[in-house]
């Protein structure tokens, strides 16, 4: 004995599996057609080796009142660049596409900014003793002179 063959499920009349499955994804509003697509882009941004240099000095300059030794530059250029691949930046966006497949709105926010390059140094270079010293010896010297300016004039001899 044959077993029957299933009965086949109709479809509605009018819109395929398809057109019905797109219809559930489409946006509403002025553009009953616009398909939205979420994008999460991660981006690495490493500081080019001229950018340590200089960015580097200026701050030995600053903090420690010299120039960095290429020592101290490698040292300090090579914690930023993995500080940087570490805490890479991130944006997720959104963008429509019509059913024909043009583009037809973008929107989106940088969610992280990844590694603020002078605050990180800064912080490392701080907390050297060599920087220590500086900041003692610069703040020291200013309050001398401070004082120094605030008599001057003062004797008349």
């Amino acid at each position: 004995m044959a077993t029957p063959a299933p009965t086949p499920t109709p479809t509605p009349t009018g819109n395929s599996a398809f057109a019905q499955a797109l219809a559930g994804l489409t946006g509403s509003g002025s553009n009953p057609y616009a398909i939205p697509t979420t994008t999460k882009t991660t981006y690495l941004t490493q500081t080019s080796a001229p950018d340590l240099a200089s960015t580097i000095n200026g701050l030995f300059q600053s903090l420690v009142g010299r120039y960095a030794t290429p020592e101290e530059i490698q040292k300090y250029g090579q914690e930023l660049l993995a500080a940087e691949k570490a805490n890479p930046g991130t944006y997720s966006g959104e963008t429509t596409y019509q059913q024909s497949g043009k583009r037809a709105t973008v929107s989106g926010t940088q969610t992280t900014a990844g590694v603020n390059e002078q605050a990180f140094l800064t912080n490392l270079i701080q907390g050297t003793a060599s920087a220590k010293e500086y900041k003692a010896g610069t703040q020291y010297l200013n309050a001398i002179t401070s004082i120094n300016d605030k008599f001057r004039g003062g004797y008349s001899g």
